[in-house]
């Protein structure tokens, strides 16, 4: 609803609201497909580029590519937006449910109507921005023709699905992999054979361009090879992903790439490569061998950095995550608060990401910073889709467990927490007449300074753990403890292994967490 909050004053905002089927918070947010527009402001001139960025950037992502790492389907280079506009508009006025694949990932969201949020050229102005950006080629959408597709499907009252409108418009998609053949090799075996030495039964080309065992049937003890160009568009590293039972190979320009070796259990095991490629078509060898058990070959590939696979093969690896990713982290300079189960420490945490890369979970019920990681923060995907239960961990590198279990002395009251401008998070915990008040902010690249100030009595002192294990460093005032983190800490002191920090009245004491 966060969209719709920012604009109370749009009659077309209000219009949608009252005219929309109802639906939870999560499921709007969840919309996708072509764009979450919710009808900003008019303009003077429906500028399809500033309408997109202020009400279909959010999910969509700026460029193209899905937000949130990948979590919504991406527009760049999609095959629902080329040809005719008939499907795009469809979509768009009625919404979309179920699942759809989009450039070789599956996406089960809702993309709820549109129709009565959006005028005409409204639509046609965004459908034109989209259809000719990121490597789009399609021609612009007018007025006229949304008029047209409105009226002819006035009538409709629900949702198109995937396979309804495919119906209708299907895809005019390009094979992930062109030129592919199969070679189908008789035989018994328990590693994977010398190929090239041996003679097929079979050859084939494969149309559809997927790697696919559907063709095998029910034959028993074989191999098969597939031979084909892959495209690409940028030059970058690449990760490719072989999962296969029995065993295999992945080739890319004749240099083995991955390997999975001897037989494999029920369930396919996956390994990864990474290639540095140019522009251009590559070629592409996956060798394979089944000797008993299940028969399973999955490929899939993606460029470094991207959070989804796109899939070479007509089936994608099976078990893992059934949810999208949604990797949470800090917008504007401005640290994100995750309040969830994080792995590794208590039910009552709070996550914080700060600019940087520097992130912790601080446990309400031990009223202590129990993690500390760097890199990505957390992914929400499972928490926040078809409310997912259970512990997410980080999602980053380098994590240290600092403490388990309480701190402070028996007694010791938590007060919450609040944020600075920047939200950076202070936690206020009383213990007797003391008052703590304990500040985070980060220090990137590499280090978490926090601000531990003591208020209250003269008369009252306490200590407060900051690690459960810890050895005298280096330098004086610095303490090493384990996953390669130094803390730097004058004030503190070691005690029976642990290291602890004196609250006297009145004082301030800084500390610093640095990855080493």
């Amino acid at each position: 609803m966060e969209q719709f909050a920012r604009h109370p004053q749009n009659p077309a905002v209000t219009q949608l609201l009252k005219t929309r089927p109802a639906m939870s918070s999560d499921r709007i947010s969840a919309a996708s497909l072509l764009c979450f527009i919710a009808a900003a402001a008019p303009l003077s001139a429906q500028d399809g580029g500033q309408l997109f960025a202020l009400n279909c950037s959010a999910c969509h992502g700026a460029d193209g590519k899905g937000a949130t790492g990948g979590a919504f389907p991406p527009l760049a280079g999609s095959p629902w937006l080329a040809g005719k506009p008939d499907r795009a508009i469809k979509i768009a006025l009625h919404g979309l449910a179920g699942p759809v694949k989009v450039l070789g990932k599956t996406y089960n969201l809702e993309m709820p109507p549109q129709g009565a949020a959006l005028a005409d050229d409204q639509l046609a102005a965004i459908l034109t921005f989209v259809r000719s950006s990121w490597g789009n080629k399609a021609a612009a959408v007018t007025p006229d023709v949304v008029k047209d597709i409105r009226a002819a499907t006035a009538k409709r009252d629900k949702h198109w699905t995937a396979p309804e409108i495919l119906k209708l418009h299907p895809l005019d998609e390009k094979p992930p992999l062109t030129d592919l053949v199969s070679h189908v090799y008789s035989g018994t075996w328990s590693t994977v054979p010398e190929f090239s030495h041996l003679k097929p039964s079979a050859t084939e080309e494969e149309r559809g361009g997927l790697i696919s065992l559907r063709k095998i049937g029910k034959k028993k003890n074989f191999g098969v090879v597939w031979e084909g160009n892959l495209a690409i568009a940028e030059t970058g590293d690449y990760d490719f992903q072989l999962a296969a039972d029995d065993g295999g190979w992945l080739w890319i320009d004749g240099k083995p790439l991955v390997e999975i070796k001897g037989i494999g259990p029920s369930t396919p095991r996956a390994k990864q490569g990474t290639a540095a490629l140019e522009p251009g078509a590559h070629k592409l060898r996956v060798e394979y061998f089944q000797l008993k058990g299940k028969k399973e070959i999955h490929v899939g590939w993606r460029k470094s950095g991207v959070n989804f696979w796109q899939w070479l093969s007509d089936e994608e690896v099976s078990g893992g995550k059934t949810w999208p990713e949604i990797m949470l982290k800090p917008e504007a300079g401005r640290a994100v608060i995750y309040r969830n189960f994080i792995s590794k420490t208590t039910p009552r945490a709070i996550g914080v990401g700060f600019p940087g890369g520097i992130n912790l979970a601080y446990s309400g019920d031990d009223l202590a910073p129990e993690l500390v990681w760097t890199g990505n923060f957390i992914d929400a995907g499972h928490h926040w889709t078809d409310r997912g239960i259970g512990n997410e961990p980080p999602a980053g590198k380098r994590v240290v467990k600092l403490t388990s279990g309480p701190v402070f002395p028996e007694g010791a009251t938590a007060h919450g927490y609040i944020l600075d401008a920047a939200g950076n998070p202070t936690f206020s915990t009383t213990i007797g007449s003391l008052r703590v008040l304990d500040s985070y902010h980060p220090a990137p690249p590499d280090s978490l300074v926090r601000l531990v100030k003591v208020g209250g009595s003269a008369s009252s002192a306490a200590v407060m753990k900051l690690a459960d294990k810890a050895t005298a460093g280096g330098a004086p005032g610095t303490y090493q403890v384990a996953g390669g983190m130094e803390i730097l800490a004058p004030a503190a002191r070691l005690a029976d292994g642990a290291l602890v920090l004196p609250l006297a009245p009145d004082s301030s004491t800084e500390i610093r967490y640095i990855w080493k």
